[in-house]
């Protein structure tokens, strides 16, 4: 009887080992692949590391984020990689897939802070059109409130209307603001921000628009020595996941995910806002001249208009309802 009993009790022992070995096994940490848009030395991608780092601290044993190289996948290939789940995560900004879900629009011409459109219902309309048609989670918009400037070569010219005249410039282009220098009869030229230095030293280009923060970085401002105000438009760095693989999160690790990224929406805003103030005074300190739009209304309504127009265009090319649009722009436009 007793060496029955110990029979019983050693297959019983083995039992719940082999039971908590299942569960250890069912709540293994999760790993999800990250890529970044921009070279390592850009503030966001700097911002974009930190995320994962924070994401990883708080997500310990149950969530984990691998960084990708830089170019592991194109800038422009990005958004399709997480589409079709080649990778997990993107910072990336709106504007480079709003060929896709031309409501993206919204976010870069957008005067608003991540908080008021998370308060108003924007930012789930822009998560729901992501979820429906690209297949992907829109987790939250970083580094936003960093506005852009147009940055010359030579002094701008203005016609009689008080806009810029370009006739005279070759503009690197963008999908962020292709339209409104179009809008402004500009000769484009669209590349990767990778190539724009030589682009600039070969006279390809002899003018780019890019943000307050980071042209020092990219060296631009050794040929671009004049700047156009006012600023516009706003920086559209989202953080987005393939929808497949956030629905197979547990709920635990998409709290985690999401409360992480919601806090470092506030952060890198805060963050982004003293270095605008920093990298403007070291421009102006080392000679960059600073030029008024005269008829500076004019100037950024036609940003606006210009990009709502591409918007519009697209989704009606589409056969797509313009619902969402209107609403959207009553959410990120004050």
């Amino acid at each position: 009887m007793r060496k029955g009993f110990k029979s019983i009790l050693a297959a019983a022992g083995l039992a719940t080992a082999l039971s908590a070995g299942a569960g250890v096994s069912a709540q293994a940490e999760t790993t999800l692949s990250l890529v970044y848009p921009f070279p390592d030395f850009l503030v966001y991608t700097k911002s974009c590391k930190e995320l994962a780092d924070k994401l990883n601290a708080a997500g310990a044993g149950v969530v984990k984020v691998d960084v990708k190289p830089f170019n592991s996948i194109g800038m422009f290939e990005q958004a399709t990689a997480i589409q079709k789940g080649v990778v997990d995560m993107s910072c990336l900004p709106a504007a480079f897939y709003a060929r896709s879900l031309p409501e993206n629009e919204a976010i870069s011409t957008s005067n608003s802070s991540p908080a008021e459109v998370r308060a108003n219902g924007g930012m789930d309309i822009i998560d729901m059109l992501h979820q429906e048609r690209v297949n992907m989670k829109y987790l939250g918009w970083v580094d936003s409130g960093v506005r852009f400037h147009i940055y010359l070569k030579d002094a701008p010219v203005f016609n009689d209307k008080g806009l810029p005249d370009f006739s005279d410039v070759k503009m690197r282009d963008n999908p962020i603001y292709g339209a409104f220098f179009r809008a402004m009869d500009a000769e484009t030229h669209q590349m990767p921000v990778t190539d724009v230095y030589g682009a600039i030293q070969k006279g390809v280009v002899n003018a780019s628009a890019w943000t307050s923060i980071g042209v020092k970085g990219l060296k631009w401002d050794e040929f671009l020595t004049h700047r156009l105000d006012p600023e516009f438009y706003q920086t559209d760095i989202g953080v987005i996941m393939n929808l497949d693989t956030w629905n197979g999160l547990s709920d635990e690790a998409k709290k985690i995910v999401a409360d992480t990224v919601i806090a470092h929406e506030e952060s890198s805003r805060a963050a982004r806002m003293v270095e605008v103030d920093q990298e403007k005074s070291e421009l102006e300190a080392a000679g960059m001249q600073v030029h008024s739009v005269p008829a500076a209304e004019d100037y950024l309504n036609l940003a606006i208009e210009s990009a709502y127009g591409r918007m519009t265009e697209r989704l009606t090319g589409d056969g797509t309802t313009l619902e969402h649009a209107e609403k959207l722009r009553g959410l990120y436009i004050k």
